[in-house]
């Protein structure tokens, strides 16, 4: 995409500077014009002149963009005088052999001493040379810029993954050595259900332990998040209550990976599950945002959190989404609400 703007940016500044140094050349097509006093005004004479001043406009373009840096990364130019001799050289030569080529095409056509045509023709490129180099340097920044944000989305990048890495690092390892015990009794009064547990076990670790995206869609989330709510229903029973109320037309929304299963843990991380006091938890969507709302019931021993878990969370749409996440306490319940992003075939 950069090299495709850069060529734009070199073809139309080399057309506009070859067209503004040859403005009075095409002041001679009037007769009674004051320049028309020195040359002759001929057609040819106009085409051949701004198609030189172009291919000189160009070479500058190239020398100065594609050649040096070439030059620098294969070591062939270290001292730094090596530029501006350079370019002094290239005007040298298209001057000496414009003014040769064209004194000997159209020599009829001027009435201005050799010596003086000489100097406009030098003066002439002297100007296409200044402007081009103007626009060079808003080039090299504009390429600095870029390489800036290249780096700062290589950065951004590293530090989601981080993110996403210490996330996983932090979903409860209480829950795994929970669901150990859970397994261990379930393997001696119903070996069915046991094999079943650890079914949902595993492709919870494989989920954990695979390379994801940084983004997913909904429907992939709530797939990864089925296998998670089965555990804890199978660990909780009757104590927990999951219900997931998404309509298929948001099914194809992003949002970034392991947010509801992290919000889901920490419900049951937080709360008493009694069959007499079910936790309820609800994944629905409210307004275009995704809502996870749970009933709040204290255990006796609340177990420490630093709350790294939702900051991280936050963050991580705070810098892919560019949006954040809403975090709503009452006495009665705790509710998450989770902006999404329109993925393909997604609508609100």
């Amino acid at each position: 995409m950069r090299l495709a703007i850069e060529k734009k940016i070199v073809l139309y500044s080399s057309l506009l500077v070859a067209l503004l140094v040859n403005l009075p050349k095409l002041l001679q097509a009037r007769s009674d014009g004051w320049v028309s006093q020195f040359s002759t005004f001929n057609v040819a004479e106009l085409c051949f002149q701004f198609c030189f001043t172009y291919l000189y406009c160009w070479l500058v373009f190239e020398l100065n963009l594609h050649w040096f840096p070439r030059w620098r990364k294969g070591g062939l130019a270290t001292d730094f005088a090596i530029y501006p001799l350079s370019n002094i050289l290239l005007l040298l030569l298209c001057s000496t052999v414009g003014i040769v080529v064209q004194g000997n095409l159209f020599s009829d056509a001027h009435h201005l001493p050799l010596r003086f045509f000489r100097v406009v023709y030098f003066a002439r490129l002297s100007l296409c040379w200044l402007l081009e180099i103007l626009v060079i340097r808003i080039i090299y920044l504009l390429r600095q810029a870029q390489a800036k944000d290249l780096e700062t989305e290589q950065i951004k990048s590293q530090y989601l993954y981080a993110e996403l890495e210490l996330m996983k690092q932090h979903l409860n390892p209480h829950f795994f050595f929970n669901s150990l015990s859970t397994l261990s009794g379930m393997i001696r009064e119903n070996p069915g259900k046991a094999q079943q547990f650890i079914g949902h076990l595993s492709r919870i670790f494989r989920n954990l332990l695979q390379e994801q995206q940084q983004l997913i869609t909904l429907k992939e989330e709530l797939q990864q998040l089925h296998s998670f709510t089965e555990l804890l229903q199978m660990r909780f029973e009757e104590g927990i209550v999951i219900s997931v109320e998404v309509p298929p037309l948001y099914h194809q929304q992003l949002l970034p990976h392991l947010s509801l299963q992290l919000l889901v843990e920490n419900a049951a991380k937080h709360n008493r599950a009694l069959a007499s006091q079910p936790l309820q938890v609800r994944v629905y969507v409210q307004d275009n945002e995704l809502c996870v709302k749970n009933n709040l019931q204290a255990i006796a021993v609340p177990q420490a959190s630093a709350g790294l878990g939702l900051a991280n969370l936050n963050e991580r749409f705070r810098i892919l989404l560019k949006k954040e996440i809403t975090i709503i306490r009452t006495l009665e319940y705790f509710l998450v609400k989770l902006p999404l992003e329109g993925g393909k075939g997604g609508g609100y």
